[in-house]
């Protein structure tokens, strides 16, 4: 297929930090580059310890963080080259989407987030978000606009990415516009219940602008959101299977209930096969499992495909794109207008029924969370893991000189124009990579131990710091390491 008008424009990609860079060879792209980086950085390798569903190790052929990752871009690498659109930056977001995910999955992000919101429940003493703290901080009006609070995944990989992975300087891998903007925006920004709206990634809404336009939206980044459900509805199937928690007879029945009516004919076929396996006392799981798989993935794909062409080809009908204008396009639109976030969909504008096969997916998403998710084994292991969460950060803001040499050299970075205390200067992370770990843990010391006792805004604001180091720190854990850590604290 020939590119699409409506493809990223690389031509207004752009890195917050133009100093770390280097001329590279003419045959890779920027969008190529984000790739790269997002693939050889540490947080990407620590995905294949994290867990998706399952905990790590209860099962070798059950999903963790990093196959699910994989299995993301394959399928939205797809989808884009079925569209035309650029599959290099399709990739580097998809590959990039959970680089900020928590060990033991949803379930310790929801408790990261707890403890990081203002008047927070979770016993954390030494927080100033704690509601029950004694210390004489009040959390004003002025205090709860500052991007200071809570977590979430997705904006968790931005930060990851723009300023905790440190290969490039304080941009952390200072990668382009557009593959922010994706990965903050494969997921909901607000959890859209109690857990409410976290805010603590603002500060890299600079990193997501377009040059005389408004943020780097883009098509690629929509198909990484859909690709996201797609490989979560089908793996979650396998994973009901493996684990028991669904019958053949009944992922089935809710297969036939979805997506029976925009199967093609070969996929019909191999359902055919499964409802006759699933009928078998001794079926073939193996083999019902790998059908199940392609006719979900293949019918869904298919389906998103077929009416994405449509609705992209009327975008650029209607605003007569062509060459020479597709640019101011981009410029003078946003990704919130509903003609362009509902784009790349399993559903046409002018179906009358529209929204009608996206509606029934959810409830097929929905159906089989419900029977994984609440589990006895999951629910064990959710409950577990917000534990070790919950009593890791407790370890830490106690005794924050127990945080790893990064940590503590970031929290010296992100403070130093209030840490005069220590009588040391750390500007950027180049300047404190120079000292020495003993020096920098005694400037901390200096720094932390004399501002106790202060109840000024600047000392909430640096005991809130803390508070988002702790915070990256755990994040960053794979379920192995986070285990191992509350072992060691906690013997």
């Amino acid at each position: 297929m020939n590119k699409n008008l409506l493809r990223a424009p690389i031509e207004l990609a752009s890195r917050f930090n133009k100093s770390t860079e280097t001329q590279t060879a003419s045959y890779r792209s920027d969008f190529m580059r984000d790739r790269d980086r997002i693939m050889y950085c540490n947080a990407f390798r620590r995905l294949d310890g994290k867990t998706q569903i399952y905990l790590i190790g209860s099962d070798d052929h059950r999903r963790n963080r990093l196959t699910h990752t994989l299995e993301v871009a394959q399928i939205a690498r797809t989808i884009s080259q079925a569209l035309g659109l650029d599959e290099d930056l399709t990739e580097a977001i998809a590959l990039g989407h959970d680089l900020g995910h928590t060990p033991f999955g949803h379930a310790g992000e929801r408790e990261l987030n707890q403890i990081m919101m203002p008047g927070s429940t979770v016993k954390i003493p030494e927080s100033p978000l704690y509601k029950e703290n004694h210390d004489g901080y009040k959390i004003c009006e002025k205090r709860l606009k500052k991007p200071l609070y809570g977590f979430k995944h997705n904006l968790q990989s931005v930060r990851v990415a723009a300023r905790l992975e440190n290969g490039y300087g304080d941009s952390g891998l200072n990668l382009t516009n557009y593959t922010l903007w994706g990965m903050m925006h494969h997921s909901k920004l607000a959890y859209g219940d109690e857990d409410g709206s976290p805010n603590y990634c603002e500060i890299f809404n600079k990193y997501l602008e377009v040059e005389e336009g408004h943020q780097a939206w883009s098509f690629e980044s929509f198909v990484v959101a859909q690709a996201d459900e797609i490989a979560q509805w089908h793996h979650d199937l396998e994973d009901a299977l493996r684990s028991g928690a669904m019958s053949a007879k009944a992922v089935c029945r809710k297969i036939s209930e979805i997506l029976i009516t925009i199967m093609s004919e070969s996929d019909l076929r191999c359902f055919e096969e499964m409802e006759r396996d699933a009928e078998q006392e001794n079926y073939d799981q193996k083999r019902f499992i790998t059908l199940a798989s392609k006719v979900v993935v293949n019918t869904l794909v298919t389906c998103i495909v077929t009416c994405s062409k449509q609705n992209l080809q009327k975008l650029s009908t209607d605003n007569k794109l062509n060459e020479n204008t597709r640019l101011s396009f981009f410029r003078e639109h946003t990704g919130d207008e509903d003609d362009i976030k509902n784009a790349i969909a399993f559903d046409v504008y002018s179906d009358v029924n529209n929204k009608k096969t996206m509606d029934n997916l959810e409830k097929f998403g929905e159906a089989i969370r419900t029977e994984i998710h609440h589990s006895p084994e999951v629910e064990r292991m959710n409950a577990k893991g917000q534990y070790i969460i919950r009593k890791l950060f407790q370890a830490y803001a106690t005794h924050p000189q127990q945080l790893p040499d990064i940590s503590i050299v970031q929290f010296m970075v992100e403070t130093h124009e209030k840490n005069s205390l220590s009588g040391a200067n750390y500007p950027d992370m180049v300047s404190a990579y120079k000292l020495s770990s003993g020096q920098v843990r005694t400037d901390f010391d200096k720094f932390w131990n004399g501002e106790k006792g202060n109840t000024d805004g600047k000392d909430f604001s640096v005991r809130v710091c803390m508070m988002r180091k702790i915070c990256d720190h755990i994040a960053s854990m794979t379920d192995h390491y986070a285990v191992e850590e509350y072992e060691k604290l906690y013997g």
